[in-house]
């Protein structure tokens, strides 16, 4: 037993409590004071520490563990999107798209010049295979109110004329340099907006009010304790958000502890010898929002700085930079090779500066292309700033080069994965195994991969890209298939990678990504000193299949010892 000398508020004993420590240590009881991690070990042991006034609770054999740390997410697009007009993530045809947006429609009434942002749209998945969606289709909708439909992706935005116009976007909209505004064979803008100028777009649509977002705020904090989550990173930060969560609090509601990457983008640095104002910018927005603090009670941390390098590997969009070209036309080499948003001298530059002000760059790198584009970006700024104590994440990887693996280790570059995007119905694995090759699909969307080589994975669910289904995503870690909502097989297994074991599923989504978020001195273990976020689970998962995970149910979610969330 390890145990500090404090008074005890809390004893859990009689279960089964899964440390995350180094040696994946287990134990049955856990001993909480003031917030802290008091005490691990036996029952007698620490029941043993009990006063008169230490609360016991006797878990009956159920399963602890840290809560999870979803390092990748973006918490408040989440949140409104669970109150707006959403698509569900589902299949549909232009038919069926556009008559569940008229229902809206006509169920919410609302002023001419009122936004309709329609979120959970899966462009890639609309039915037959090429549909897609286009100001024309939009316009037949019987409104005059802007509407705009957000990909599930982020990264695809289609508008009507109205919502256009009030964009500011026309056929004289010069072409940005990160991104793409459609238009068709005659010049005529067709709707749709990718990568880059879809977020700024999105971005710039009026929300709601200050009250209205603390609300949103509030209610994502519980629906994510549901799930298990105590910490976030949002992955791209603003000060609407941050301000609904500093709100909170301020209130002494706030139950989260919200970390955040403040988004640099290519357009906002005008050359290499721009990175460091931009750069220092960041580091004014962080003192700003940042808690003074680190405690037991939630706070906010922003010390992560954010680059978009690249954009989506899947079709139609296909812009995720790679190191060889698409394979289109049954196999033949295209000229295409994917977008890189920013260039070299740019990244580089960036790179070192963020080293330099402490920052932790947190890259979205789809596409082997882009993965390579920054580790060259950290390499440079490990030998500019030896020694300091700089935590790369590179987000998605995609698409990997078989070299790439070891790199991460060298550079102490963690993968930071949604392990449920290897989870590819049939078609799809199929379109991504002729797009890429035979060569380079074995290492389409690894994981343990970089875990043998030696580097280390962070979970990110990458919500709302995806649903919300945080135990969901880990057993697709664990199998590399898709499950239907009744625990059956919906899609072939990714036949490319193993699988990851609980062990290593687990200390993604804890440990190993609490020190990606630069946080480990306080959390992601249960371990003597450090906050005691933990979460109670019905099943014991060490007794039940990966087949299973999905089930898992949590009945209490704690936040520096306190009980937050409670089934």
């Amino acid at each position: 037993m390890t145990a500090v000398a404090k008074a005890a508020d809390v004893i859990y004993y009689n279960g089964t409590i899964y440390t995350a420590d180094a040696a994946d240590s287990i134990c049955s009881a856990l001993a909480i004071g003031q917030g802290y991690v008091l005490a691990v070990g036996n029952d007698e042991q620490l029941l043993a520490l009990a006063t008169p006034t230490t609360e016991r609770v006797d878990l009956n054999g159920k399963m602890m563990m840290p809560g999870l740390i979803d390092s990748h997410m973006h918490p408040f697009w989440g949140g409104k999107q669970l109150k707006g007009c959403s698509l569900h993530y589902a299949a549909l045809t232009v038919e069926q798209t556009l008559q569940h947006i008229q229902a809206h429609l006509d169920k919410y009434p609302a002023q001419d010049d009122e936004w309709l942002t329609v979120r959970a749209w899966q462009r890639q998945a609309m039915m037959p295979v090429g549909a897609d969606m286009s100001r024309e289709l939009l316009d037949s909708l019987n409104t005059k109110r802007p509407v705009a439909l957000f990909a599930n992706d982020c990264h695809t935005l289609a508008a009507n004329s109205r919502a256009l116009e009030m964009l500011g976007i026309d056929e004289h909209t010069p072409v940005p340099t990160d991104g793409k505004i459609a238009r068709d064979a005659t010049g005529k803008l067709t709707g749709i907006l990718e990568d880059a100028p879809a977020m700024r777009a999105f971005d710039s649509i009026p929300s709601g009010t200050a009250e209205q977002n603390v609300q949103v705020a509030a209610h994502v904090q519980q629906v994510l304790h549901s799930q298990g989550v105590t910490t976030v990173m949002d992955t791209r930060v603003f000060a609407e958000q941050l301000e609904a969560f500093a709100a909170l609090r301020e209130r002494g509601e706030l139950t989260l502890r919200v970390l955040g990457a403040k988004e640099v983008t290519p357009d906002s640095v005008q050359g290499p010898e721009d990175a460091a104002r931009a750069v220092q910018e960041v580091v004014a927005f962080a003192r700003q929002w940042s808690s003074q603090a680190w405690t037991p009670r939630a706070g906010i941390a922003v010390n992560h700085l954010k680059l978009f390098v690249d954009g989506v590997l899947q079709p139609p969009t296909m812009t995720a930079a790679l190191l060889e070209p698409y394979l289109e036309h049954h196999g033949e080499k295209s000229e295409r090779y994917g977008d890189l948003y920013f260039t070299t001298p740019v990244l580089n530059a960036l790179m070192v500066e963020c080293g330099r002000a402490g920052l932790h760059p947190h890259t979205h790198t789809v596409g082997d292309g882009a993965i390579e584009q920054v580790l060259d970006a950290v390499e440079l700024m490990r030998a500019a700033c030896p020694g300091k104590d700089i935590r790369p994440g590179l987000a998605h990887n995609e698409l990997v080069a078989p070299h790439q693996y070891a790199r991460f280790a060298d550079l102490g570059a963690t993968a930071v994965l949604s392990f449920q995007w290897a989870g590819l119905p049939g078609v799809l694995i199929d379109e991504e195994r002729e797009m890429l090759g035979e060569e380079r699909f074995p290492h389409l969307e690894p994981a343990a991969r970089f875990l043998d080589a030696g580097a280390r994975l962070a979970y990110g669910s990458d919500w709302p890209i995806d649903r919300l289904d945080e135990w969901y995503n880990l057993q697709v870690g664990m199998t590399r298939r898709a499950w239907d909502s009744e625990g059956n097989p919906a899609g072939p297994r990714l036949d490319n990678d193993r699988d990851l074991t609980l062990l290593e599923t687990l200390r993604a989504a804890t440990i190993d990504a609490a020190y990606m978020i630069a946080k480990e001195q306080y959390i992601g273990s249960l371990e003597v000193g450090k906050f005691a976020d933990a979460i109670v689970l019905h099943h014991n998962l060490f007794e039940q299949p990966a087949e299973k995970l999905y089930q898992t149910r949590i009945e209490r979610t704690l936040v520096g010892g306190q009980v937050i969330y409670q089934a």
